[in-house]
């Protein structure tokens, strides 16, 4: 426990010690002991629902499985999150680090589409707080305005602080067609970096299963979808479970998504 108020769970901490404090001085103050009895009872009362609501009993994820989190661009919510993350000893990798060698209670922040604002937004917010991230793009946003162009791409990823990996914006049904568009953006993903992508994103549905045999197929070394748990790399390299983190949580909310797997509204 770092004694200082670093992070949401150390100042939750304090608040709780003094808590403690103020209830014993109630208890010993010299009062009639049937007042005494009724104010610790609503004491009691409100430690109880302050801890259901909060959330800060359940216990913490496995620390020794990486945790993969799909985050918004949303800087204002990333920023008070990551840095008590940061201060409560927690490690920012790209997913390939997470995947060759997984620090202690590591956190791999993905975003996906590759949209312009990473590169103006994402990127200074990376470099502000020195931590690494991954990014998710297709060849299909090459089309557009709105989504980076190979030598964004390449500036990127000359920071340092950015990975990339594969993803289908407009993924076909037929299951052959999904094979060869995943090995195609592969191919072009590696002809602008330079290197071969580690990782491929898809989204939890009906198709999971194909896409996770195409990027299989394509030699990638490990895809990512969505889900609820946090599982082991070598439980299925395939179907890694990513967290979506809601935009519209608060810090402290997101704080507990990430420790503790969920929060209490």
């Amino acid at each position: 426990m770092t004694w200082g108020f670093s992070s949401y769970e150390t100042r939750f901490r304090w608040a709780a010690a003094i808590w403690a404090i103020l209830m014993t001085v109630w208890c010993m103050a010299p009062t009639p002991w049937a007042v005494r009895l009724a104010g610790a009872a609503l004491w009691v009362a409100i430690t109880l629902a302050v801890s259901a609501r909060f959330a800060w009993w359940r216990p913490r994820l496995a620390r020794d499985v990486p945790l993969f989190v799909l985050a918004p661009l949303e800087p204002a919510l990333l920023g008070p999150l990551v840095r008590s993350l940061l201060a409560s000893g927690y490690h920012f990798q790209t997913v390939s680090e997470a995947l060759e060698r997984p620090a202690r209670k590591a956190v791999a922040l993905t975003f996906d589409g590759g949209t312009r604002d990473a590169l103006s937004t994402l990127l200074p917010f990376l470099r502000g707080l020195s931590v690494k991230a991954t990014c998710f793009v297709s060849d299909q946003g090459m089309r557009d305005a709105e989504h980076l162009k190979p030598l964004e791409l390449q500036e990127m990823a000359r920071s340092g602080l950015v990975e990339f990996g594969g993803m289908l914006l407009d993924p076909p049904a037929d299951a052959e067609a999904l094979r060869s568009a995943v090995l195609r953006e592969r191919h072009w993903l590696t002809g602008v970096l330079g290197q071969l992508p580690a990782a491929f994103a898809y989204a939890p549905g009906p198709n999971a299963e194909a896409f996770a045999r195409a990027a299989q197929a394509a030699h990638y070394r490990l895809a990512l979808t969505e889900g609820a748990r946090v599982a082991p790399i070598a439980q299925d390299p395939y179907a890694v479970p990513r967290r979506r983190l809601d935009p519209t949580l608060k810090p402290w909310q997101a704080y507990l998504f990430v420790t503790r797997g969920r929060h209490r509204l």
